[in-house]
């Protein structure tokens, strides 16, 4: 097979023109590499392009135990156009898996090809455009993984020391995305909850009591009553928990992190100004921290405690209306009792979990 034909199967190249291809191919050469044998390496700068005639490579991240395949590569796919195109080093190292037959272009001759065609400019522009694209969605996609584990593993961590909580920390963050969703629905709060509001939302709120780990055991596992000085210091886990997300946000200014600050330090703010550790009011209490609020006293309503029964769906329900405009906002209140069955569905699909050893592996 001739050298266009194998140009004419690679997407940088199809449909510039019999001529052009045949212009273009006296300026490759054929190189043959052995199986095992690397073929560009991770870090070196890049003088060549590449295109595999036949054979099989793979393209590998990373060294030693850290090495990652990214991909596999066969006839008529192409690589090494960044690193020329960037004048940056090699990103990856890409590696022959069988015996590899390869077209080679020099940094030379790439880039006068870039200056004197103008549809193989458009196409390099737009892989480039595509490449850093799907880097970026993947590059975003491992950091929320990265961030939702690690906020789930210091929420537990925190709820570990408190036997009675159960699945509570995963209760609370579906009560508080489904209510997001349905407030984003409503006029009264059109134009407040974005989708990236809702999914910080869910991302964060299992943190909602991370504070609570500057609280002594003595108080924070006592089974009778609190006294009035005990009850003082369950309540600066939420200044405990804001100044640790302060601390994140000098670090990682990130919306996703200013609304966990917002929940762990005002999701006991009531509406009626009576709350703490502020005493604001109304819609002074940030949004997400309302929601919290309401969310998390829920389920602790509906959640069998030491200290008491669960309350039924009914006595639930007369609860919060009761507290509607006191503790809670009263238009978040009319929304999530519109929609009552849903907040019991997830109450109910989390049951079982409470007394399932392991409970949580699932979600990790």
């Amino acid at each position: 097979m001739h050298i266009e034909s194998y140009l004419g199967r690679n997407e940088l190249f199809m449909g510039l023109g019999l001529q052009t291809i045949e212009r273009i191919a006296k300026q490759f050469r054929m190189i043959t590499v052995k199986a095992g044998e690397s073929i560009i390496t991770e870090g070196a700068r890049g003088e060549t392009y590449y295109l595999i005639a036949t054979g099989e490579a793979t393209v590998l991240k990373g060294s030693g135990v850290g090495q990652r395949e990214l991909q596999r590569l066969g006839p008529g796919d192409g690589f090494g156009e960044m690193a020329l195109v960037a004048d940056e080093p090699r990103s990856a190292t890409v590696k022959a898996v069988s015996d590899v037959e390869l077209l080679c272009l020099d940094r030379e001759h790439f880039v006068v090809l870039m200056d004197e065609e103008e549809r193989f400019a458009q196409r390099i522009l737009r892989l480039l455009s595509q490449r850093l694209r799907q880097a970026n969605q993947v590059a975003t996609l491992d950091l929320l993984r990265a961030h939702q584990g690690l906020i789930i593993s210091l929420a537990e961590l925190a709820e570990s020391r408190d036997s009675d909580t159960g699945a509570h920390l995963y209760r609370v963050r579906d009560h508080c995305t489904l209510l997001a969703k349905l407030m984003a629905q409503d006029e009264r709060f059109k134009g407040h909850i974005s989708p990236d509001f809702i999914e910080a939302v869910y991302y964060v709120s299992p943190l909602h009591d991370i504070g609570k780990v500057s609280i002594p055991d003595a108080i924070l596992l006592k089974q009778g009553k609190l006294t009035a000085e005990e009850f003082e210091v369950i309540k600066t886990h939420t200044m405990a928990g804001g100044r640790a997300l302060e601390t994140v946000l000098q670090y990682c200014d990130l919306q996703m992190f200013r609304i966990a600050r917002d929940i762990v330090l005002s999701h006991h703010e009531r509406y009626d100004g009576n709350g703490y550790p502020n005493g604001i009011q109304g819609a002074a209490i940030p949004l997400a921290a309302r929601i919290m609020g309401i969310a998390d006293h829920y389920d602790a309503l509906r959640s069998k405690r030491v200290y008491k029964d669960a309350f039924t769906a009914r006595e639930a329900i007369d609860n919060i209306r009761e507290e509607s405009g006191k503790r809670f906002d009263p238009d978040i209140v009319d929304i999530m009792l519109a929609h009552i069955r849903l907040f019991e569905d997830i109450h109910e699909q989390y049951t079982e979990m409470d007394s399932v050893p392991d409970k949580h592996a699932g979600f990790l």
